[in-house]
């Protein structure tokens, strides 16, 4: 078979290079390879004088400044420094600061200071209840019990008295219960942990009619009731569309009223398959809601667009205007009316708790007290919330709790607005409360607190 001539001419290259490769062997022969190893080289060290720059200014030169002369020749008159004032006489000084607090930081200067009058034994009603709760301590054998792997953004107690159970909700869908008096056969804290939701859990509530039912509410659009009888979870759907960012229930818990981070307000009766009503109320996010238990027709709305509004669900329409809009400083992020119903806490970014009495037209609120409270929680923790005390013991003077930004879980007058009892123990409490609840029905106060870290625990 003859060969092409591209296979001529390739066998002819190989032959070529074979024939360079042993002439390039033959003139390296008796040579040895050998590694150059580099020498440090020494290089004396140059002291570097400052370069002073190619132009400088009389002050540098320390020269005193040159005075120009007049057209005439006579020097200019000196010039004299201006006057440095860093503070205003008394009086000016003092309407200045009351200018700045009414300007920048409405709503914080109470019309009527709330007075309290001493019982028998010479004690007003906060100084009782400030005996009481400073008794409060951690008496469970851990310092904390990891109840939800990621940051809780709720806590709450199951509503009955017998069985102590502690629930909380993260920010990446997880619900936990704690099993507070009961330990497992290796003494560990008994503790369960379900993921319902896909996104962050925004809110949760029992059921005020049914304590076996805990509805949870998401970002994911969903607000789902999980059974605790049958430990299975019902979901209603609202819209994926709808980032929910915290819920209320009517007193009978047939309707559900919830929020979206896109401002809108929504109410679902979930006895019926109807499609839920939404109206968009305010431009930004509305992040918390809550309706009066007493009277039951009043919503009260805590938006981004540094307000509170106070709403009659009577008239609720598109066109609805709210009954009367509470400013704030800056955004608010929780708005709780009391147990009573005639008082409504509420806690914004501008480092104030606010305390409204409801007017007896039970239409407008009246700022009560105005209580200076960092409230800066920034991105790793959760949002301060006021939380009121629900107690039968709690109605008699009416109190809330909140956390603290120096780590104490902190409660207050509703009554007066004054600090009642900081609570605080260094052995176990090593982190920020975000989230704080008093337990609803115990004759004795009790208090669950949770931080950034899934870490809750119980003060009694």
């Amino acid at each position: 078979m003859s060969m092409s001539d591209y296979e001529k001419q390739r066998l002819e290259n190989i032959k070529e290079n074979e024939a360079l490769l042993r002439q390039l062997e033959i003139h390296n022969i008796g040579r040895t390879k050998t590694k150059k190893t580099p020498l440090k080289q020494h290089k004396p060290v140059v002291k570097k004088e400052p370069k002073l720059p190619s132009r400088t200014s009389a002050r540098i030169r320390g020269e005193p400044p040159k005075r120009h002369l007049d057209l005439d020749g006579t020097p200019e008159p000196e010039v004299k420094k201006p006057k440095i004032i860093e503070s205003l006489g008394s009086d000016d000084q003092e309407k200045f600061l009351g200018l700045m607090k009414k300007t920048l930081i409405p709503n914080t200067t109470p019309k009527v200071t709330v007075k309290q009058e001493p019982n028998d034994e010479g004690k007003t009603p906060d100084q009782v209840l400030q005996n009481q709760l400073s008794e409060l301590k951690i008496h469970h054998e851990w310092a904390t019990v990891k109840v939800t792997p990621s940051r809780t953004n709720g806590c709450l107690f199951h509503p009955s008295d017998s069985k102590i159970l502690a629930c909380a909700i993260d920010i990446d869908g997880h619900l936990g219960f704690w099993d507070v008096k009961s330990q497992d056969e290796e003494g560990e804290p008994v503790v369960y942990s379900y993921k319902p939701h896909r996104r962050n859990i925004s809110d949760f509530h029992f059921n005020p009619v049914d304590h076996s039912k805990l509805l949870t509410s998401s970002y994911d659009g969903l607000i789902r009731t999980f059974d605790m009888n049958k430990a299975v979870f019902d979901t209603w759907t609202a819209k994926e569309e709808y980032p929910i960012t915290n819920f209320s229930l009517s007193k009978d818990g047939h309707n559900i009223w919830f929020c979206t981070s896109d401002g809108d307000v929504g109410m679902k009766d979930n006895r019926t398959d109807k499609k839920e009503t939404v109206y968009n109320i305010r431009d930004k996010k509305v992040g918390c809601i809550d309706l009066n238990s007493v009277h039951e027709h009043l919503l009260a709305a805590g938006s981004n667009d540094r307000t509170c509004t106070i709403w009659d669900i009577r008239m609720w329409n598109k066109k609805a205007e709210p009954l009367q809009s509470l400013e704030h400083g800056y955004s608010v992020t929780g708005c709780a009316w009391s147990p009573k119903g005639d008082m409504l806490v509420t806690t914004a970014y501008d480092d104030y708790i606010r305390l409204f009495t409801l007017n007896k037209d039970i239409q407008t609120v009246e700022l009560k007290s105005a209580i200076p409270h960092n409230n800066h929680t920034g991105r790793w923790v959760t949002n301060f919330r006021a939380r009121w005390n629900t107690n039968p013991n709690g109605l008699e003077t009416q109190h809330f709790v909140i956390g603290n930004m120096k780590q104490t879980i902190d409660i207050y007058s509703g009554e007066t607005g004054k600090e009642i009892v900081q609570l605080y123990d260094g052995d176990h409490i090593t982190a920020i409360s975000g989230v704080c609840q008093f337990h609803p029905s115990t004759t004795q106060p009790m208090v669950l607190a949770g931080n950034a870290s899934g870490l809750i625990f119980v003060l009694q």
